[in-house]
């Protein structure tokens, strides 16, 4: 059809230039030749003309299709994008998706696990404490006193129906009653702070240093992988018998050396910071200390010289108070907490009563961590809640920038309900005990790589 249109045309322009030049023969006399060259001249003409639009017509059609070219490149770049986008999806989304459907199944796992390995270590304690029963009690018949032996952590609890069991256990040594063998002696057990021999007994161990150090585990939920360790003490007499905190503390507040055995507490902590900072630099240490030492002249300004030269170490230590010591700090208390955070330092409220306490004020003097206990926050003991609810102590605390610890932990029944409440952190002897720090770790020895939970701390 092409080549028809085209003889089409030519046939049109060689008509119409031979007409041009027998009108100017025929009707105006122009010569032959002259006729000829005017005819031959429109010819040529109309050839160029016809030639130009030609091209024109065909530019015009291959734009066209460069055109659609283009947006065919366009629309395939864009279902490749959505194709790469969708691989990478499926990609990135399956591992997750596997991960979360697995990662309860590994939780529950590892509590099985844990559960095993305490039933093991109660089955373990219990042999060794049957076998030594008679002697125990030929010494008791005698009259004799068996003393603990030097060195050795205090036993795990007995276990009922897979759970930690030793209500009254728990209760002592996390409040600082301490906790030992039933057939053991512990000074103090039936004293009061106002016992002369007993103060004297504090004075002595303080100015002698007999003061040791003990850590316990608080562990991350429901993973139960070790975060922090709380730093405790314990004062020792000459006979190597432990001195209940419950009673020497206020006996050390009252004869005015509780910052010396602060002093003591926080550079054996630091000491031992340094040995969990070269195996995890994230490790924190959790420092009770009393408010009196924060108003001490003599001890106070050279501890915070001390760690001004040690910064890195002040970020990883959460110094810790009472709720009752927190209400009774003054102007002096508070401007030491201040001078301690811009070293570093954080600071964490133990034993809480009142949870409708003012926490957004805590949390602008740099209060970074609370702890409550189990069965307070699950209404088996009493609290003055204010208008808060116990499940939403723990929004209400992350707010403020403010993580909440359970401690007190005991039963894996617990654990589930507190789980409930959205708490990350637990302590207790669910977990472990608090156990004394090994004195080659205080001495700067060696750190075994051994996670052994029957031996001593750190």
């Amino acid at each position: 059809m092409a080549w028809l249109s085209a003889l089409f045309i030519g046939v049109c322009m060689v008509v119409i230039a031979g007409s041009a030049s027998a009108i100017l023969y025929f009707l105006f006399g122009t010569g032959l030749g002259d006729a000829t060259i005017v005819g031959t001249a429109i010819l040529v003409a109309l050839y160029l003309v016809n030639m130009q639009v030609a091209r024109t017509r065909d530019r015009n059609s291959t734009q066209r299709q460069v055109d659609m070219v283009s947006r065919g490149v366009v629309q395939i770049n864009q279902e490749v994008q959505n194709l790469e986008n969708r691989l990478s999806a499926v990609e990135n989304g399956f591992p997750a998706r596997a991960r979360d459907e697995i990662e309860p199944v590994f939780v529950e796992v590892e509590v099985l696990g844990t559960l095993v390995k305490q039933m093991a270590e109660a089955v373990a304690d219990l042999e060794t404490r049957v076998t030594e029963m008679p002697a125990l009690m030929n010494a008791r018949a005698g009259g004799g006193y068996v003393p603990p032996q030097p060195g050795l952590a205090p036993p795990p609890m007995a276990l009922t129906n897979g759970h930690a069991a030793s209500s009254s256990a728990q209760q002592a040594y996390n409040t600082g009653e301490g906790w030992r063998d039933p057939g053991a002696a512990l000074w103090g057990a039936g004293s009061g702070s106002e016992d002369p021999a007993l103060r004297d007994a504090v004075k002595r161990a303080v100015e002698a240093s007999r003061i040791d150090l003990y850590l316990q585990p608080i562990v991350t939920l429901p993973q139960r992988q070790v975060r922090y360790y709380e730093a405790l003490t314990r004062l020792r007499t000459e006979d190597d018998e432990v001195l209940l905190p419950i009673h020497t503390v206020p006996i050390a507040e009252s004869l005015g050396v509780m910052p010396t055995v602060d002093n003591v507490m926080l550079l054996r902590s630091v000491q031992v910071l340094r040995r969990l900072a070269s195996r995890n630099k994230t490790m924190g240490l959790f420092c009770n200390i009393s408010p009196l030492t924060l108003a001490d002249e003599k001890f106070f300004p050279g501890f915070m010289d001390y760690m001004d030269k040690n910064r890195q170490l002040a970020e990883l230590i959460i110094l810790e108070f009472t709720q009752a010591g927190v209400e009774a700090m003054g102007p002096l208390e508070f401007e030491t907490l201040s001078a301690l955070a811009d070293l570093g330092f954080r600071f964490s409220i133990d034993q809480i009563t009142d949870m409708g306490a003012d926490f957004r004020s805590l949390s602008r003097r740099g209060f970074v961590h609370a702890k409550i206990e189990a069965d307070r926050l699950l209404g088996r003991a009493p609290a003055v809640a204010g208008d808060i609810h116990p499940h939403d102590f723990a929004d209400l605390l992350v707010r403020y920038g403010i993580e909440l610890v359970a401690d007190h932990i005991e039963t894996e029944a617990q654990v589930l309900e507190i789980l409930e409440f959205g708490i990350g952190f637990g302590q207790g002897f669910l977990f472990s005990p608090p156990r004394p720090v090994r004195a080659d770790v205080l001495q700067g020895g060696p750190i075994p790589a051994t996670t052994d939970r029957r031996r001593a701390a750190v």
